[in-house]
């Protein structure tokens, strides 16, 4: 249902002067906007898309000038201008660059290439992108041994990413970035507690409000002792060949360490789960990870259920996978419902799974969007999208299904743009 025209143009009017939170991005502290065009074309939506419909995986070569590579994905991108990703680039080269067209080809891409360069010289970009895109804080994903000194946190919230901490401790260059980011030897469980422990002081002191990971579908959290939980660190400091059940030991352990943490500082947890990695490894960098439903929400109940005190901000991969979210909203007191990722972030599967979070869920454990961009300038068109969405959704599932007024409608698109990530990330 889309709702009713003038229902639906009032909200949209209402819902795109609300000034968002975006609490999850992979734009880079050091260069957060575009300097060329190939920054934004090589936005992994693009190359894969480009690469699924024909275009050679050599073509994206790192090596390759921009006057060969840009070229070459303009003619691929022919071929997907059907989807709403090639949507949020016209729409952002025509509200941030001044685009004239409804098309990027071989004979106006110079002109937009020379428009994004500069814009890039421009001071204060950052800001103005954000400005523009209706955007007051963009959470970013920073590596444990990243720099945060130089993160503006008049627009940048840090974030500390644990994914390879709870994925791949095996891997020596994982701990040295732990040791790094530290400056604490990792040598027991003592000394990974100290590690970790610093470096949450490190990043809380930078201003950073959350931890975040992504998850693969068979991960299952185990019970396991203190003792155990010894043996497998051991097992992977010493390089031993990973043996499966020691390896849910020591992943499960260090996501009970990062728990008590986020606990005891305070910091959400940002889980977003269902991606099975290197699926498709002929696939293009960043081309190479598909969704894949598993039983991942079951598999992570016993963690909310031990740290009742953390609230985890869950997003899921799959469709099938949403109306078991939002139950998981419904019932569990910790858990907070967030976004539409990656494959789900397309209107059609986010009006659907909006409309039943709305209908069930109550409407303070609701994070409506976030980007995970990777340039800023992507802000701006995906969040229209979603409040375009919203806005049809609110019109259609909330007013006129008689769930209440036009006004409580807006009250709720401000709690989901703003506030709610406002209060959850004690910002």
């Amino acid at each position: 249902m889309a709702g009713s025209t003038d229902l639906r143009k009032r909200l949209l009017a209402e819902v795109m002067r609300i000034r968002a939170v975006d609490v999850h991005s992979h734009v880079p502290a050091a260069q957060p906007h575009a300097r060329t065009l190939r920054d934004l074309l090589g936005y992994h939506y693009y190359t894969e898309l480009a690469h699924s419909a024909g275009m050679p995986r050599d073509a994206l070569a790192p090596e390759r000038p921009d006057g060969q590579v840009i070229p070459e994905m303009v003619r691929a991108l022919a071929a997907i201008d059907n989807t709403v990703q090639y949507g949020w680039l016209i729409e952002l080269a025509r509200q941030l660059f001044g685009f004239p067209d409804r098309r990027l080809t071989e004979a106006n891409w110079e002109g937009l290439a020379r428009s994004v360069a500069a814009a890039a010289e421009r001071p204060g970009r950052a800001a103005e992108i954000m400005e523009q895109s209706n955007l007051e804080r963009v959470f970013l994903t920073n590596e444990v041994d990243e720099d945060l000194s130089a993160i503006d946190g008049r627009l940048f919230v840090p974030s500390l990413r644990v994914d390879g901490l709870v994925l791949k401790l095996h891997e020596p260059e994982v701990r040295a970035a732990l040791e790094r980011g530290s400056g604490v030897a990792v040598g027991d469980a003592a000394g990974l507690h100290r590690a970790l422990g610093a470096v949450m002081d490190r990043f809380r002191a930078a201003g950073a409000r959350s931890v975040s990971m992504s998850l693969p579908p068979e991960f299952r959290m185990v019970e396991s002792t203190p003792e155990g939980f010894e043996r497998a660190l051991g097992a992977a400091l010493r390089g031993e060949p990973g043996e499966a059940a020691r390896e849910r030991v020591l992943r499960s352990g260090m996501m009970r360490a990062l728990s008590g943490l986020c606990r005891d500082f305070g910091f959400p947890f940002q889980i977003m789960y269902g991606v099975e990695r290197m699926a498709y490894p002929a696939g293009v960098p960043a081309g190479t990870d598909l969704p894949r439903a598993g039983d991942t929400l079951r598999g992570l109940l016993p963690l909310m259920n031990e740290f009742p005190g953390v609230t985890y901000c869950l997003s899921v991969l799959t469709d099938s996978q949403a109306q078991e979210l939002a139950a998981y909203g419904w019932i569990v007191q910790n858990v907070v419902l967030s976004g539409h990722w990656w494959y789900l972030n397309v209107p059609a599967y986010m009006a659907r799974n909006l409309a039943g979070r709305l209908q069930c869920v109550p409407k303070t454990k609701l994070i409506g969007y976030y980007s995970d961009m990777y340039k800023l300038e992507f802000g701006l068109a995906k969040f229209d999208m979603y409040r375009r969405v919203l806005a049809g959704v609110l019109a259609a599932d909330f007013v006129e299904a008689g769930l209440g007024t036009e006004e409580d409608a807006v009250r709720i698109a401000h709690l989901l743009l703003r506030e709610n990530p406002k209060r959850i990330f004690s910002l």
